[in-house]
């Protein structure tokens, strides 16, 4: 999937569930693996009772997608290695409040990247979702209008070869990323594949998984 096309999916899609690790309409499940035994030990758990009965239950994990920084409208230039995923896509939405679309495009650009990096390398099958649920639950109040400019400036700065490459540059600087992503961990039950060492599958090309990144986000679209 283009950049591009990333970015609008993720500023325009509906909002399922508000940072639940899963939603359903069921009994609680026996028989559960240690990892989802503890991270429910530290759960919040909500009910809602729909029209025809039926209840929902909603469980948000502990620590699942929390930014480790609270950051404000950053540039791309005072971006670190450091800074997690949710950390950089609520500043993303910070600066779409404030009309600052174009650092809201690096940001968004840099924050879906290191998702990618992180998830890519975890083990447990059940992080995947981690980021599709980070950007419903971020960009879910946002207006219509900041929608449409942000989708407009973001086609325009991936035109500009120029802008493109000062970006690159940015992202070249900032490196890979260097905090644990346990904002995905802790969103995961534990539904672990091999090979694995702890939570990282052994079997992945870091340097191919960032060289990936800076290709997707290092080449300027076609007008």
């Amino acid at each position: 999937m283009k950049l591009h096309s990333l970015i609008v999916s993720c500023l325009f899609v509906a909002v399922l569930t508000h940072g639940a690790a899963y939603g359903q309409e069921s009994k609680p499940p026996t028989n559960l693996n240690p990892v989802l035994e503890e991270r429910l030990r530290n759960a919040q758990i909500t009910e809602k009772r729909l029209s025809n009965g039926a209840v929902i239950t909603e469980v948000k994990f502990a620590g699942s997608l929390q930014p480790n920084f609270d950051l404000g409208c950053i540039s791309i230039s005072e971006v670190t290695s450091d800074f997690n995923p949710p950390a950089l896509i609520y500043a993303t939405k910070k600066c779409l409040q404030q009309g600052e679309y174009s650092k809201a495009w690096a940001l968004l650009a840099t924050g879906t990247g290191f998702a990618y990096y992180d998830i890519k390398r975890l083990a447990d099958r059940s992080t995947q979702g981690a980021r599709t649920v980070l950007l419903m639950n971020a960009f879910a109040e946002l207006k219509d209008e900041q929608r449409e400019k942000s989708q407009k400036i973001s086609k325009e700065i991936q035109r500009d070869p120029e802008q493109v490459k000062a970006y690159c540059d940015e992202l070249i600087r900032i490196g890979p990323p260097t905090y644990e992503p346990q904002w995905a961990i802790l969103h995961g039950i534990g539904a672990y594949q091999e090979p694995r060492n702890g939570h990282y599958l052994t079997n992945v090309d870091t340097k191919a998984l960032g060289d990936e990144i800076l290709r997707t986000r290092c080449t300027p679209q076609k007008s």
